[in-house]
């Protein structure tokens, strides 16, 4: 029998045991961790990503929503939201594959969620999670107008210095030395610049193109980062390890790419 490591976060103490103990039902799920802090969860989760996060939405300082923009979505796992949210409106997320269970937690609707992630892990149909999650996001945010960009130039040398990011009628000029990484999940970018992250439709290629390369490498198929914002990393398994970055941010860095190590010691 697969076992399904998973994470509750929770900044209720009571509904993370009675989630775990409603959970200690089900063989195949094995809890490995409980998080009161969202901030705490993101940095366990890039560490060592579990199969399945069961995750509540209204937390202090990091909402659901906010952990799931941090993670990469090349560690993302798949996500379960335990919510008080009204069912109507969280219509999109079933339409979207990405399951959530009413607050208080039905048992029944429990090994629903329960089921659909065996189901969903048997066919590994876990890669594409964030840019579902993105989408169902924009779906439910009333009145919301997409996020569209272009890039500022310097009048010099003719390079792009600076990203223009158009949401509605707010406009943010962001310079590329602030920006702190960047996650690509399908037909979406999370643009990371310290605690704020702009999400927007783009793909990794046209964004990718424009920044300096001096600065900026790719650590995972879905990643980049600012090497000049990184500020140690620590050696993990099988030859991937962990950039430290500001705001307690660690990204991991897949085998593929650990040459990123040798730029930022050079």
């Amino acid at each position: 029998m697969v076992k399904l490591s998973t994470m509750l976060i929770d900044d209720e103490p009571l509904a993370l045991k009675l989630l775990n103990s409603m959970l200690a039902e089900y063989p195949d799920i094995e809890v490995v961790a409980q998080c009161r802090s969202p901030k705490e969860a993101v940095k366990k989760i890039q560490f060592r990503p579990p199969d399945l996060l069961f995750l509540d939405i209204h937390m202090p300082v990091l909402s659901g929503f906010d952990v799931v923009k941090k993670l990469q979505a090349d560690v993302l796992p798949m996500i379960v939201f335990v919510t008080a949210y009204d069912k109507y409106a969280l219509q999109a997320f079933d339409l979207h594959a990405v399951d959530y269970i009413l607050k208080p937690i039905d048992p029944d609707r429990l090994s629903l969620a329960v089921e659909r992630a065996r189901q969903r892990y048997q066919v590994k149909d876990v890669a594409s999670g964030k840019s579902i999650l993105l989408n169902a996001l924009a779906t439910i945010n009333d009145g919301a107008q997409q996020q569209t960009y272009n890039f500022e130039f310097d009048g010099i040398s003719g390079n792009p210095n600076k990203l223009v990011i158009r949401d509605g009628a707010h406009t943010d000029l962001v310079q590329f030395d602030d920006i702190d990484w960047i996650d690509a999940a399908g037909d979406y970018m999370c643009i990371h610049v310290g605690p704020k992250t702009h999400v927007m439709r783009s793909t990794m290629k046209e964004l990718a193109g424009k920044l300096p390369a001096n600065k900026f490498s790719r650590i995972h198929r879905s990643t980049i980062v600012n090497v000049t914002k990184v500020q140690g990393f620590e050696s993990l398994a099988r030859g991937e390890s962990l950039l430290l970055l500001p705001n307690n941010v660690s990204l991991k860095v897949s085998r593929n790419f650990r040459e990123v190590t040798k730029k930022i010691t050079d």
